[in-house]
């Protein structure tokens, strides 16, 4: 019986777009400058967005090289979940300056949400090929 091979595409991708995600909100897309009690929370939520994509780098990079089918779905459900936390972190679980021209409000909260929803909607992408597979050789074995 052949060994299962490694099907890396998925979790290059999902590598990638968190690695620029920890990236961005380490540079470009980071929180508020000012020293002020609001800056704080700001602060605080690029912290945690900064760990989710943490998380999900090593999850995609397992994934890389994973080769039981079980566990890849598993690690594309974890990420497609993680984008999703992403997403929501910095506003709606985190609140954010109340001023909305802030670098925070301005920059770093869309930044995560586009990547948050890029980074779940390719994991949920990958769970739904690999169960739609699943579905479809149970079909045809009947």
């Amino acid at each position: 019986m052949d060994k299962p091979k490694a099907q890396p595409a998925a979790g290059l991708i999902l590598a990638a777009l968190a690695a620029f995600l920890i990236i961005g909100v380490a540079t470009f897309a980071g929180p508020c400058s000012e020293h002020d009690q609001d800056a704080a929370s700001c602060l605080w939520a690029s912290r945690a967005v900064l760990g989710v994509g943490a998380v999900t780098v090593i999850l995609a990079i397992v994934r890389i090289f994973e080769t039981d089918e079980g566990e890849r779905r598993g690690l594309s459900l974890a990420c497609a979940l993680l984008g999703l936390l992403t997403a929501m972190l910095p506003g709606p679980i985190i609140g954010l300056c109340a001023d909305p021209a802030m670098h925070c409000n301005a920059v770093m909260r869309p930044f995560a949400l586009v990547m948050g929803i890029a980074i779940g909607a390719i994991g949920a992408i990958d769970l739904t090929r690999r169960l739609w597979a699943i579905r479809k050789r149970s079909a045809d074995a009947e």
